[in-house]
């Protein structure tokens, strides 16, 4: 396709995808030609699969929408047991209902999707819905290798597996996950003491066997690791476990801060975590949480002992970060731990000048007001 026959389909595309989001059956029907046609866009096929809406997607698939087509990497099934990237969504009466209904119509359950990419049962494990896990495997999705095995608890099947081949412990599924990673990753136990169990000793055969507790793969925008996901899904006594078997406990900060875990925080230091040295992004931590006007959050890293004049690659501390956004509350509690507001980045500018040239007079008076302390250590 050209790129003027790629531009034509695309601004075609949009009042489909609005009426999609809408949930604007007649105003689909009158955009949609009858009979079948292979212009139905993926976009469209996603959106109607993340909002569980039937009556569209029956719709869309009469006209010729393909129920495996992929937008930003998801799929409609992938999008429905999703619905957002590091989100859980509850899997209600008819979310399960059209979920069955796309599995009957040819939508394929081993294809991979999502954030990070992987198969619907994977991905319904790390929702911790077992009402998806059931239809997904009622549908025949897929068999139970040493990935979905360890993402269901199955430690039986992951010891036989392990006993037979123990390089699968390094192995990924299509490319991506590593079987610890769907171990860690499960929200299956958080309500069943039974299932938390058997994850548990999924992840301790896997790491006897060989497993990097370290391994990183693609998400959206940046790498994940192990940490990630056992952080995730909340299941501490397997991140205990990890931190015994060699994981970077500082590679945990960002995740543990993010999440607004204290606990885990604290469990990460005894472990000889730097919380200085724990980036997303590569940035320092405090300084993406402010940036991001994640307050409570950065509020309990400067508790543990974050400091707020470390530059990211632009030059930019926590305190060019909370004056750019103009949080008055946030810039007073940076400058009471030590910020500096006299601090140059790159091109020269600091949070002080900043805060000048937006004409914000309350965060200069704060900076004023701030008690000069030594450099923060």
């Amino acid at each position: 396709m050209s790129n003027v026959a790629k531009q034509q389909a695309l601004k075609g595309s949009k009042p489909v995808v609005t009426a999609v989001a809408a949930k604007d059956l007649d105003k689909l029907r009158r955009l949609l030609p009858a009979g079948k046609t292979s212009a139905i866009p993926a976009a469209a096929m996603m959106k109607a699969g993340q909002m569980a809406w039937l009556p569209g997607l029956k719709l869309l698939v009469a006209r010729g929408g393909d129920l495996n087509a992929i937008y930003r990497n998801y799929r409609a099934l992938h999008a429905l047991i999703q619905e957002e990237p590091h989100g859980v969504t509850a899997a209600t009466t008819a979310r399960v209902r059209c979920l069955e209904w796309m599995l009957a119509h040819g939508a394929d359950p081993d294809l991979p999707g999502a954030w990070p990419s992987a198969r619907t049962l994977v991905i319904a494990a790390f929702q911790g819905e077992r009402a998806y896990v059931n239809v997904l495997r009622k549908h025949g999705a897929g068999r139970l290798d040493i990935f979905t095995a360890a993402a269901l608890g199955d430690a039986t099947r992951v010891g036989k597996l392990l006993s037979t081949d123990p390089s699968l412990a390094l192995a990924r599924d299509q490319e991506r996950l590593t079987a610890l990673q769907c171990a860690g990753g499960s929200r299956l136990g958080k309500s069943d003491r039974r299932i938390a169990a058997r994850l548990l000793e999924c992840a301790r055969l896997l790491v006897d066997a060989g497993a990097d507790v370290n391994a990183a793969t693609p998400s959206w925008g940046h790498d994940v690791l192990v940490s990630y996901f056992v952080i995730r899904s909340g299941q501490v006594e397997m991140l205990k476990l990890l931190l015994a078997r060699g994981l970077d406990a500082t590679q945990a900060v960002s995740t543990a801060a993010w999440v607004d875990r204290e606990d885990i925080l604290d469990l990460l230091i005894a472990h000889g975590a730097d919380i200085n040295h724990g980036f997303e992004h590569a940035r320092p931590v405090l300084n993406e949480l402010v940036r991001w006007g994640q307050f409570t959050q950065a509020r309990l890293c400067l508790k543990k002992g974050a400091s707020p004049n470390l530059p990211d690659d632009r030059g930019w501390t926590a305190v060019h970060q909370v004056v750019s956004r103009g949080n008055l509350k946030m810039l007073q509690e940076l400058l009471a731990a030590g910020g500096d507001p006299d601090a140059v980045d790159h091109d020269g500018r600091t949070p002080r000048g900043l805060a000048k040239r937006a004409g914000r007079a309350d965060l200069l008076t704060a900076i004023d007001a701030a008690k000069p302390r030594p450099p923060f250590s």
